[in-house]
């Protein structure tokens, strides 16, 4: 069964070694991961730059990256200046670490590979089981030249990362729903985590939404959280998934109504915006990310849309600040799976959430 992800395990700031349970590994481990989160976020640094942001000294950071480098996740060169003296500076190496990212669709499935930047080595969906399974066979005997992954994220749907387990047992392998997984792809190469946390709605078949607080994913006490297209804004009402989803769009060209799809956007527009303010008034996110299974001119007109509603609360409401912006996901064109397979680095790699 695949491990969830993030775990929720705390790595006490570096002020506080003295902690009870704090050990020196943990210390080490907490300090090369705050070291690949920079050179990932920002480039390449030298040793001065990252003693400055670490508040350690130099000899503490030569310590720390001459274990990146031993690992192979780091290289070093020298900085380009119109001195004479270059100053050795280091950066992340984008092969260092490959993440593997597994989605079991009905027919088939998706896969993903990718690299330390980001950048996909493969991405491809598959119609059949035997070739999408055959494709996962070879990636993980490293056939074919594909790198063997550090890690691997599947995308949960109806109990299929269970196949997955026996193929996986010796690498961890962490289990995300569709919008943690795009949450993942946002935090590491898109938006990053604004104050406050990042948010997205994601229009399929259901309408269905993922919060990142803090660096956690947020699930619930009952990890049913972000099963929004439930909602409903009154008894004799019908829920965000008749009004919203992509299922409900098709079901309105279907019937004719190619040519008023405008109000089609404008109820849904509206409706999103009530699934909006219900988040905001419990977590007040930085940022709200909207995308799915929809055309991306109508992604664009609803987001437009949400917009002109949400200013139009103003006449009624408070002052709409606390109401936060909605825009486009960084990577329309990305499948979630992209999201999945680099979902490892932030477990493997990256400084765990307090």
């Amino acid at each position: 069964m695949a491990r969830r992800l993030v775990r929720h395990q705390t790595v006490r700031p570096l002020a506080d070694s003295a902690a009870q349970g704090l050990s020196p590994e943990d210390i080490a481990d907490h300090n090369g991961r705050t070291i690949s989160a920079l050179l990932l976020r920002e480039g390449p640094m030298t040793r001065q730059e990252l003693a400055a942001r670490l508040k350690l000294t130099e000899p503490a950071i030569t310590g720390i990256l001459q274990r990146l480098l031993g690992a192979g996740l780091v290289r070093q060169g020298k900085r380009q200046t119109k001195t004479r003296y270059q100053a050795a500076e280091f950066s992340l190496v984008p092969s260092g670490a490959y993440g593997l990212g597994i989605e079991r669709t009905p027919q088939g499935g998706a896969i993903a590979l990718c690299d330390l930047a980001g950048a996909m080595v493969l991405c491809e969906a598959f119609e059949r089981d035997e070739a999408f399974f055959d494709a996962i066979l070879r990636i993980r005997q490293a056939k074919a030249g594909f790198p063997a992954p550090l890690g691997v994220g599947v995308i949960i749907s109806s109990g299929a990362d269970d196949e997955f387990s026996a193929l996986f047992d010796d690498l961890p392998c962490f289990s995300l729903s569709k919008p943690e997984a795009v949450l993942a792809g946002e935090k590491l190469f898109g938006v990053g985590e604004p104050e406050g946390g990042l948010v997205v709605i994601l229009i399929e078949d259901r309408v269905q939404a993922g919060f990142m607080i803090n660096g956690r994913f947020y699930r619930g006490s009952h990890g049913r959280a972000g099963a929004i297209g439930a909602m409903r804004p009154g008894l004799g009402e019908g829920t965000l998934d008749m009004a919203a989803s992509a299922a409900s769009f098709r079901a309105f060209l279907a019937e004719g109504g190619a040519d008023d799809i405008e109000g089609w956007i404008k109820q849904a527009a509206r409706r999103l915006l009530d699934g909006v303010v219900t988040i905001a008034g419990f977590f007040s996110p930085g940022v709200v990310l909207l995308g799915g299974d929809l055309p991306d001119d109508v992604i664009k007109r609803l987001i437009d849309e949400i917009a002109k509603a949400r200013l139009e609360k103003e006449r009624y409401f408070v002052p709409t600040g606390w109401i936060p912006p909605v825009g486009a996901l960084s990577f329309p064109s990305r499948d979630p799976v992209y999201g999945a397979a680099v979902a490892p680095f932030i477990e493997l790699l990256l400084p765990k959430p307090y």
